[in-house]
């Protein structure tokens, strides 16, 4: 049987048969699935490396980088091909077109009383290049994947329209209008008018001219009497009959029940109107028929990955569909599915339908109060990377979540006779009341129906099947998530488990992960809630009475029934549903807090002000790197003024450099440590593909960071008595002047008292690290979250986040009255309007694209390279290593521009170098950096350069093969982004550093032949890149194992070579270098202080030493530590951190007591007391207006 498949029930008769077939034959004869012969590579785009369970889990190391160096420090080259590495593209399946029909349609065990026979005819692929393979529990009728092409695989894309517009629209299609009965002028320009732009930019317009005015159908006599309100309906009504499957928002409320307070009075029901909502089965059956289910995996599968070294096969990780927790309710769907009564002979392949939710309430306006709480719904058997991308229509809107309307107070206070001490209990308790109100509405009978015995639906691929849908995840944000899981921040915060609040700094012991695995799980407690309700709505007791809290307290429960629960069954893991929150619990919660804290400790020595403006400055001093990896920093950074996510994500890759020197010796090697291992935690996490190894890694890793953490805040926290900063107390200054003018307005106390100049004298109030959090407390819980459920990245929050921007749009061209049901209608339209885009756009993808399996050897042919720069962003560029630009606008003279007489050390072997260059590559010689290829004088004559001139690009771009299989691109600017990384030919001894590094000063191409006494070699166009080279610091070791950043130096200008030449193809991808801010800069690595090229303009010196980001993104560290799948041949490093006990020697006295005490941090300042359940609705809006502000867009580094 396969490893971790079901264990079959043997009391219950089950008999389990099974059947394996291992695709080892030409597609011909396994139609469909990928093989060896055709070598797809991540024929899956999302599959890498892992290893099988054990005992004892295969692990990886980084060695400490000790490279062999020159006496100027620059490393040792020997003639190995070091520069030109193994590198494959991504390619997509074989056609499964041929599939026999009674593989389309496998018949399915009746339900039998006793004897359940288990019949599973398992398959395997054959491996392909990348070493991958996959092992179906089900053989699977079809596979999307063999529709995938080169620019699906790849992680940049320019999408014609974010909002609505299918992407990729080739360009010898029009755009197809919303309806599809005619093409007049009035559709044309109500299709213009519904492309998802609400503000018509200058791109805009010339969409307007290109695809409307100038439609060869526009005829402007159509337009004679022309009403767009009109013309809206009459579309609208023939869009309904056009896609029926897309149904429209209807309008309800949802009744909830109020306790009265006293037992003579019975509890009143109040319909709370304003719920805009779809049907939960349709939108299913839409999904299943959309133009892009085609992409729909309806056979889940296991990812292997057979290491070259070893032949061991790993298990990967990447999508949803290859999850254990897919697999495993696949397989139950297929074994134990029911049929309904009145289908019980259905032979119909039985299937899951992946729901995962979404939902966030945000403002819709920069001022005034209007909001929306939309619930958003995607599926799981889509892949990730279709459903991150906008205008791909993957996401439904289920419903828009209404709030308590004002008049609910009023009613209350009519009947409710203890209201005016109960009201904010009352408040809440009828929030909680009316979401799972909400739920139990959209979780009606109907889905209740086929959830248990499926809905037959004809899918994209025409083949009928019996979906079964069911819920995997809901991802929220922590205020939503304890009223998901009906509990409250309290003594047990966590939705997960119920460990004390008071026991949250112990992350990481053994005997924490052993306490929450164990008895300390959290489960529904019905029976206490029921019971708690008899109490408040039959013997009228307080909702927050001693009577009550006795029974709810001790687990932070709440007194409402879980909808998700009373629907569909004590069966359903509430609690597992509730996944982890990357992006608001860790970038936005551990890392902010301790980086907010880092700045208190600053201000807090001697002299604070100096150096927090010295961290403003190096952080400002950053240079940005990639498409948008790295941007720009803010001015003053220390502030955290309006950054999002992502910017709290920059601020941590870039953070060793900055505070490295600010802190005393001690507790500077401390910090530093501590961000490495935080560094390398946030990298590990937001992994795209996971491995064994690396979930192993990652377990492993975590216990590290609670010691760290628990250190810091032991030893360098308490060296200094820190207090809150100005914006802090600020923000505090202006809530107690909020609540404060509340209470005097209710005449419940007087106005605060000022002082002579008219303001409030502000206090300064201590603050300590706080580690008694639920999102510090979190952190254990994603190793087992990523092996469940997959990696991070498939139910971030980030997603449900950037759906916000849609509805942000569309209310700008709403009236601001009843904004729900217009938002709604206009969702309707585009996503019709997208449908009918989707029909054509796979009309002309009917046929899989042929993508070459081999890369093509010639890539600068005019022809190509024409291709490539049309679309610097389509398939034929990302076929190619790089590209720069044709241009020969700016022309240098070899002997003038470039002549040594000018003093210029970075010009002074600059001809000599370049005939060396060349000449080696003429004569087709292995790439050593230029240092042992020395020509003589009339060798070097043979080169000729046509016209003796140099031509000079602004960009070079490099494409690469990412860790996961899929296509990336950096791009390089000798001004700007100048830093490139290759191949070391040292990387093959033990300890050596596995790259070499150079800055770019130059991106040139000049026409070069080579003429001797008897013959002449036809003149090519050769590109060759301008370089300064670093070399590595002797005696500094560096990595996982030491936790610490490699550190690169220029090489100075008395060793020969320190300038040099470097053929494009050679470049891996472009470097993350960061100044080493704490040793300065220097002149004594150049001699000469005039303007130089080897300099940015104005600069006199250099800085002594860099930094290298290996955090910088995914595949970077991936690069460093090895074992990354696409990379093929870069397995530079291992993975280091041991696994240990728990240290008795550590002590954790004054670390929970400091985290809570009133002296250090007030309770509104944890994270569950300020994102507690919603005690008004001023309340609600001020948590959502911080985290609005907060989780602005991440950009996955």
């Amino acid at each position: 049987m396969e490893a971790n498949a079901p264990i079959p029930d043997i009391e219950a008769g089950e008999l389990v048969v099974e059947g394996e077939l291992v695709a080892q034959q030409p597609a011909s004869e396994t139609p469909g699935l990928p093989n060896a012969e055709l070598e797809s590579p991540a024929t899956m785009p999302n599959m890498i490396p892992t290893a099988q369970p054990s005992s004892q889990p295969p692990t990886l190391v980084l060695q400490p980088p000790t490279p062999a160096v020159t006496a100027t420090g620059r490393p040792q080259r020997t003639i190995r091909l070091p520069g030109h590495y193994r590198e494959e593209l991504p390619t997509n399946l074989a056609p499964a077109d041929n599939l026999p029909a009674t593989a389309l349609r496998q018949p399915e065990p009746v339900p039998q009383r006793r004897v359940h026979l288990i019949v599973r005819d398992t398959f395997r692929t054959a491996v392909n290049k990348f070493g991958l393979w996959r092992s179906y529990l089900h053989r699977p009728t079809y596979d999307p994947d063999t529709l995938l092409g080169l620019d699906d695989l790849c992680n940049y894309f320019a999408p014609a329209n974010e909002a609505g517009g299918f992407p990729h629209q080739p360009a010898n299609l029009p755009v197809p209008p919303i309806n599809r009965l005619n093409t007049s002028a009035s559709l044309l320009l109500l299709d213009w008018q519904n492309n998802g732009h609400t503000t018509k930019s200058s791109a805009q317009l010339d969409s307007l001219v290109s695809e409307v005015l100038l439609h060869p159908e526009f005829n402007t006599a159509d337009l004679r009497g022309f009403k767009a309100v009109q013309a809206e309906r009459e579309v609208e009504k023939a869009a309904e009959e056009a896609f029926p499957l897309l149904k429209q928002f209807q309008q309800a409320s949802v009744d909830i029940e109020i306790p009265s307070g006293s037992t003579t009075i019975p509890p009143q029901r109040v319909a709370v109107p304003g719920l805009w909502y779809r049907s939960l089965t349709s939108i299913v059956r839409a999904a299943f028929s959309d133009p892009l289910s085609r992409h729909f995996h309806f056979s889940p599968f296991k990812s292997f990955h057979r290491v070259p070294s070893t032949g061991e096969d790993v298990r990967v990780f990447s999508e949803l569909y290859n999850s254990d927790a897919f697999i495993d309710e696949h397989d139950k769907i297929r074994q134990r599915g029911e049929l309904p009564p009145d289908a019980l002979d259905c032979t119909l392949e039985k299937t899951v339908a992946a729901l995962m939710f979404w939902s966030d309430s945000t403002h819709l306006a920069n001022f005034g109060t209007a909001k929306l709480w939309p619930i958003y719904l995607l599926f799981g058997n889509l892949s990730k990377f279709f459903r991150d991308k906008p205008g791909f229509g993957a996401e439904h809107h289920v419903a828009y979540i209404p709030s308590l309307p004002d008049s609910v107070q009023d009613f209350i206070s009519q009947f409710h006779v203890k209201w005016q001490t109960q009201k904010d209990d009352i408040m809440t308790h009828c929030r909680r009341e009316l979401f799972h109100a909400v739920w139990k509405f959209l979780l009606d009978d109907e889905f209740l129906h086929a959830y248990r015995y499926g809905i037959v639906i004809r899918c994209a691929d025409g083949v009928e099947r019996r979906v079964y849908p069911r819920i995997f995840m809901y991802s929220a944000d922590y205020p939503e998530k304890i009223l998901l899981a009906t509990i409250r921040p309290g003594l047990c915060p966590c939705p997960r488990c119920l460990i004390p609040k008071t026991e949250m700094h112990l992350m990481g012991f053994v005997r924490d992960i052993s306490v929450r695995l164990g008895a300390n799980i959290r489960t529904y407690l019905r029976s206490a809630v029921s019971n708690a309700r008899d109490k408040i709505y039959r013997l009228a007791n307080g909702i927050g009475s001693n009577m009550v809290e006795a029974l709810l307290k001790p687990t932070s429960s709440v007194a409402t029934k879980n909808a998700f629960i009373e629907r569909l069954g004590d069966d359903f893991d509430l609690h597992r549903m509730l996944v982890v929150d990357f992006m608001h619990e860790f970038e936005l919660g551990v890392w902010k807090n301790l980086f907010t804290h880092l700045i208190r400790l600053l201000h807090a020595q001697q002299n604070g002000v100096e150096l927090v403006a010295e961290l403003n400055k190096r952080y400002r001093s950053l240079a940005t790197f990639g498409l948008d990896t790295i941007r720009r920093f803010p001015n003053n950074a220390s502030e955290m003024k309006k950054l999002g996510a992502r910017d709290f994500e920059d601020l941590l890759q870039c953070a060793i450099p900055v505070f490295d020197g600010l802190f005393p010796a001690e507790d500077n090697a401390r910090v530093l440590k501590l961000l490495f291992r935080l560094g390398e935690w946030h990298s590990f996490t937001k992994l795209r593909m996971h491995t064994d190894p690396t979930l192993e890694h990652l377990r492993v890793l975590t216990p590290e960071i609670g010691r760290l953490m628990r250190d810091f805040k032991r030893t360098t926290c308490t060296r200094f008595a820190t207090y809150e900063l100005p914006h802090e107390a600020s923000a505090r200054d202006r809530k107690s002047a909020r609540d404060a003018a509340k209470r005097t307005a209710a005449g419940t106390e007087a106005p605060p008292s000022q002082d002579a100049t008219g303001t409030r004298k502000r206090s300064k109030k201590r603050k300590a690290l706080n580690l008694n959090t639920y999102k510090y407390h979190a952190m254990p819980d994603y190793p087992s979250t990523i092996r469940l459920f997959s990696t991070t990245d498939v139910f971030s929050t980030r997603l449900g986040e950037s759906l916000h921007r849609l509805v942000k749009r569309l209310y700008s061209v709403t009236s601001k009255r009843d904004h729900e049901s217009q938002i709604a209608k206009r969702v309707l339209r585009l996503e019709r309007a997208r449908w009918s885009q989707a029909v054509d756009y796979y009309k002309a993808r009917s046929q899989p694209r042929a993508i070459p399996n081999k890369r093509n050897t010639a890539p600068r042919r005019m022809k190509r390279t024409e291709l490539v720069f049309a679309d610097p962003f389509g398939a034929k560029a990302l076929e190619v290593h790089h590209c720069i630009s044709l241009s020969r606008r700016r022309p240098l003279s070899l002997y003038k521009d470039f002549s040594p007489k000018g003093g210029d050390p970075a010009k002074k072997f600059f001809i000599p170098h370049l005939q060396d260059h060349i000449l080696a590559r003429l004569l087709n010689l292995p790439f050593d950096g230029d240092a042992n290829h020395t020509f003589s004088d009339a060798e070097r004559r043979t080169v000729d350069i046509q016209g003796d001139k140099i031509y000079v690009n602004k960009l070079f771009r490099v494409n690469y093969t990412t860790y996961d299989v899929r296509r990336d691109q950096d791009v390089m600017n000798s001004s700007a982004l100048p830093f490139v990384m290759v191949n070391s030919p040292n990387a093959h001894q033990r300890g050596a550093h596995p790259y070499w590094y150079a800055q770019v000063l130059g991106i040139l191409n000049a026409t070069v032949s080579r003429v001797t006494a008897t013959d002449r070699t036809r003149p090519v166009r050769m590109e060759f890149l301008w370089v300064r080279w670093l070399g590595d610091q002797p005696g500094y070791t560096s990595g996982l194992r030491e936790g610490r950043l490699p550190v690169m130096g220029f090489v100075p200008d008395t060793d020969p070579y320190a300038f040099g030449f470097l053929d494009p193809e050679h470049v891996v991808r472009g470097a993350h270098l960061m100044p080493v801010f704490r040793r300065g800069r220097t002149s004594e690595l150049l001699q000469t202080k005039s303007t130089t090229a080897a300099r940015f303009p104005n600069e006199t010196s250099d800085w002594e030493a860099f930094y290298v980001g290996i955090f910088v993104d995914r595949d970077m560290v991936m690069r460093y530590v090895g074992g990354g799948i696409g990379h093929l041949d870069a397995g530079h490093g291992e993975l280091t951190v041991e696994d240990q006990e728990d240290d008795p020697n550590e002590s954790v006295e004054g670390i929970a007591e400091n985290s809570d005490s009133d002296d250090n941090i007030s309770g509104s300042d944890s994270d569950e007391s300020r994102e507690s359940d919603y005690d008004s609705d001023e309340k609600m809006a001020d948590f959502n207006e911080e985290e609005e502000s907060d989780s602005e867009m991440e950009v996955d580094s």
